[in-house]
């Protein structure tokens, strides 16, 4: 892999794109274990091709959650992540034919509105007033897979619904950690069985790696002095930022 080739191609505005979009990333995920693929895809996406900022959020999702795994792992709410699997084995592959299929500014379009409507749900308190199921859960996890496999993302409907269901910050974020490591592995090897790994998308992994560490180790440490519904509401409403310029870079 040329590590450092794959940036000779970029301009500067596009690497500060680059650079923001995965520091504010990797905060996210130390901070409160939310919003690191939908933030990385939504900034890279808009600098870049979607299908390389996808497969770089599934490697370094993957890289955080083991990070991360000592951490959460007497929280884990493992019956739930079991039926959110179940459910996510159906999704996945459809996702990842979809992100195969689709075209760069289709994508962008669709990577933008399901920015936009997953952050406002969050944002606006939506909550569940029936009882929780397993069938209900397990399509949850059909959702989440099928949007991991076409524009990583496959944490916002997860947290769409814990939110919604009133899950404590404290069991979302272990929920979210022991599920993505889960689901983005299948996602990564059902991307390379559709051929969308490349080379120039892994050294960019390895690159942001430094990055990926350091953030997650300030966000863990509460560096930012905000609490974590504070700091939720500002990672949301970037996102929603994020979606409208995406909007814009696939109309124009």
């Amino acid at each position: 892999m040329d590590l450092l080739g794959v940036l000779g191609g970029r301009d500067a505005g596009s690497l500060v794109v680059m650079g923001l979009g995965l520091a504010m990333a990797s905060l996210a995920r130390g901070y409160t274990g939310f919003g690191f693929s939908a933030l990385l895809v939504a900034s890279w996406s808009l600098v870049g091709a979607p299908v390389q900022a996808v497969t770089v959020a599934l490697v370094l999702e993957v890289t955080a959650s083991l990070l991360q795994a000592a951490s959460v792992w007497r929280d884990v709410p493992w019956r739930r992540v079991g039926w959110l699997c179940v459910g996510a084995a159906v999704g996945a592959p459809l996702g990842v034919h979809l992100l195969a299929i689709a075209e760069p500014r289709t994508l962008r379009l669709g990577i933008a509105g399901f920015i936009l409507v997953a952050a406002v749900a969050i944002l606006a308190g939506w909550r569940l007033t029936s009882r929780t199921t397993p069938a209900k859960i397990v399509a949850v996890g059909v959702a989440s897979g099928l949007c991991n496999g076409a524009v990583a993302m496959g944490g916002l409907p997860v947290a769409i619904f814990l939110t919604a269901e009133g899950s404590s910050p404290r069991a979302i974020r272990a929920a979210a950690i022991a599920y993505f490591f889960i689901l983005d592995i299948a996602s990564f090897l059902l991307l390379t069985r559709e051929g969308l790994v490349g080379g120039e998308a892994l050294s960019l992994a390895v690159l942001a790696l430094p990055i990926l560490v350091v953030g997650m180790w300030l966000g863990g440490r509460h560096f930012l002095g905000a609490s974590p519904e504070g700091f939720r509401r500002v990672t949301l409403g970037l996102l929603i930022l994020l979606s409208a310029l995406g909007f814009l870079r696939a109309l124009s």
